[in-house]
């Protein structure tokens, strides 16, 4: 009696994954840029500022993994294109630190591979990769929290990067001293394609 009990939970567990994975669409997805933010805050000894990147291409592959999924990501930012609100920053930025004219993009790619079980609801999701800035390539893992929809994900989240690690020294000008830590902030929407 007992074998097929655990014989029946077991059957059961695999439907339920079975079942979850089929909520999860699978196929080639590409960033929604109308409906995507992705932002930098650097803090500084006056208050800090936020950055956005308003030209970002993301691609996002999703298949089937085991009982579970993987999706391989492709992400570029266009350094050139990143504002602060303020010109003149924004220029000392892309001259002096991320050297825009000889690095133009920020990459990054990687995998992403859920936490939790997938399904509808928000899940776990970590994205492990590489991020190259400038001429710099570092490991990353980025956790974030995702929802899929019928065609769509949305994906939230956060991850602190230090500018000296991507050998980007840290902004000074007269009484102005940033910290090195930044923190990018990204909601996308990755839709069907």
């Amino acid at each position: 009696m007992r074998a097929d009990k655990d014989g029946w939970a077991m059957k059961g567990a695999l439907v339920a994954v079975l079942a979850a994975v089929s909520l999860i669409p699978l196929g080639s997805f590409g960033l929604d840029p109308d409906a995507s933010r992705l932002e930098f805050t650097v803090k500084d000894n006056r208050g800090g500022f936020t950055g956005v990147a308003r030209a970002v291409e993301a691609r996002a592959v999703v298949r089937e993994q085991g009982e579970s999924f993987a999706a391989d990501v492709d992400l570029r930012i266009d350094a050139r294109k990143i504002t602060t609100g303020i010109g003149l920053r924004d220029g000392q930025m892309r001259r002096d630190f991320l050297h825009t004219d000889r690095f133009p993009l920020i990459t990054l790619r990687g995998t992403a591979l859920p936490g939790d079980r997938p399904g509808a609801l928000p899940f776990a999701v970590r994205l492990r990769g590489v991020l190259t800035i400038k001429d710099v390539t570092r490991e990353v893992e980025i956790p974030m929290r995702v929802t899929a929809l019928a065609d769509a994900y949305l994906a939230e989240g956060q991850v602190v990067l230090r500018l000296s690690e991507f050998g980007i020294p840290v902004p000074r000008f007269f009484i102005f001293v940033a910290e090195d830590p930044v923190t990018v902030t990204f909601k996308i929407r990755l839709t069907s394609k």
